[in-house]
């Protein structure tokens, strides 16, 4: 589902032929730059969404790995160890070598009920440099579910124009997931025919751009994602100021109102889906989205036409 990170070593795995204090030397590359994996201090937790995968690497003693650049070639001193773990074993690791400072992370489906856990690591001495370890440092990985948006009112509604039922908005809910939420949804105005069938298809509320095909007063697609930055901010999807009766050209005409949710993402899931450390984030459609398909219809109808009274003229049978 999630594509990870392949990971690219110098000289196919090889032992260069350099020698650091009679120790040869080893190389590994880590994907990317060190900005990839953090910006400023070292930041003591992260997020991951259960069933993906993301990309650590635990900074080797500058000591003994003085030729160490982890922008670089990242040369370490041959046989030096780093030893990952988690206490639970819910986690799960996956180093091509323990002779590897990089691991990738990942975090089973369900995994999120346990959360948060605590990720260890110690770099371990070999024997020639007096095989101690040192003291393990610790990541803590909170593990979210797969996000999920729903509409509050998921329903069908019918007004008459001008109805002080009316809804004054649309909102959604989120859950699971981490932050900077990317939506995927649209709106679809139309006008009915007296045979109740759709017939034109309007750009916003005051009927602007008849077309005979289908097409949407408001679209989110993966090209242009409408972010929120947090679970708690509801997303309000209400894109027109009121849920008016549009003129068909004729005369005004049953409008109808249609709210779709498509998908959504979030920060930990795009955490699981980089593809290309060092060379930019991927493109928005390149991100993992996670079905929704809540729906919203609100019909407005126009009040009929009264039409004026006949009856038998006054001036007949005078």
């Amino acid at each position: 589902m999630n594509k990870r990170i392949t990971k690219k070593l110098v000289a196919a795995f090889a032992v260069a032929a350099i020698f650091v204090g009679g120790v040869f030397a080893q190389s590994t590359d880590v994907p990317g730059t060190a900005a990839d994996y953090a910006s400023g201090a070292v930041q003591a937790q992260t997020y991951i969404m259960e069933g993906t995968t993301v990309p650590v690497y635990a900074l080797p003693d500058p000591y003994f790995h003085p030729a160490y650049n982890a922008d670089g070639a990242n040369s370490l001193t041959a046989d030096f160890t780093w030893t990952w773990a988690e206490a639970s074993t819910t986690l799960t690791f996956s180093q091509n070598d323990a002779e590897d400072n990089y691991v990738e992370i990942t975090a089973p489906a369900g995994s999120a009920a346990g959360s948060p856990y605590t990720v260890t690591v110690t770099e371990n001495a070999p024997a020639a440099y007096g095989g101690c370890s040192g003291a393990q440092t610790n990541l803590v990985v909170n593990v979210v579910a797969q996000p999920n948006i729903t509409i509050a009112a998921d329903a069908t509604y019918t007004f008459c124009e001008g109805d002080a039922g009316l809804p004054a908005d649309i909102q959604s809910a989120i859950t699971g997931g981490w932050q900077n939420y990317r939506l995927v949804w649209n709106l679809e105005i139309a006008t009915l025919n007296n045979a109740m069938a759709k017939e034109f298809y309007y750009d916003d509320e005051n009927g602007a751009n008849p077309a005979g095909a289908q097409k949407y007063a408001v679209n989110y697609t993966t090209l242009a994602p409408q972010e929120i930055a947090t679970a708690a901010a509801a997303p309000d999807l209400m894109t027109v100021g009121d849920f008016l009766v549009i003129n068909n050209g004729t005369r005004d005409a049953v409008t109808v109102y249609t709210y779709n949710l498509v998908s959504i993402n979030d920060q930990a899931s795009r955490y699981g889906n980089f593809m290309a450390l060092g060379g930019g984030a991927p493109a928005n459609d390149a991100f993992t989205y996670y079905a929704a398909a809540d729906q919203v219809i609100v019909t407005v109808y126009p009040a009929p036409v009264t039409g004026p009274i006949y009856h038998i003229t006054n001036t007949w049978a005078e």
